[in-house]
């Protein structure tokens, strides 16, 4: 297939506008078409890739990994090896080994620091949560979802 996802759901939507929306006959139902076209709409944002909004996802967890390894440092204790991340991907994969690293050395670091680090890592998985939730548009399907009206 030579189509991408964005072209087949504008496809889709011409189709409806076309083949659907000119045999609507009642309110309700062209309200349902609205409310499909919305979601269409918002669906083809979503899946345009965007290298842009991705390195701002990983600058979140870099600037996090960057504040735990300070953490840690200042407390005198070894950072776990690992390689230094430069996109999501890496920056996922690094964030993931020092949740497991901390949480096998729960029993051994002083409570405050275990304390510390944990919340530098949770506040940059939130950061990074936060910038990806901003790129999902909201949806109302209300219109949808309302009962048709009864004749």
């Amino acid at each position: 297939m030579n189509t991408d996802l964005v072209e087949l759901i504008e496809a889709l939507r011409r189709a409806l506008d076309e083949a659907v929306a000119p045999e609507l006959n009642s309110d309700y139902a062209r309200g349902q078409l609205a409310a499909v076209h919305d979601i269409l709409g918002k669906l083809a944002g979503m899946t345009v890739w965007d290298p842009a909004a991705l390195q701002e996802q990983a600058q979140a967890l870099i600037d996090g990994l960057t504040a735990f390894a300070t953490r840690v440092q200042q407390a005198g204790v070894a950072l776990p090896p690992g390689t230094v991340p430069s996109d999501l991907k890496s920056a996922q994969t690094r964030t993931h080994e020092l949740i497991d690293w901390l949480d096998a050395q729960s029993n051994v670091l002083p409570l405050n620091l275990a304390i510390d680090l944990d919340a530098i890592l949770r506040d940059a998985l939130r950061d990074e949560l936060r910038l990806q939730r901003k790129r999902i548009p909201l949806t109302d399907f209300s219109a949808m979802t309302a009962a048709a009206p009864k004749d």
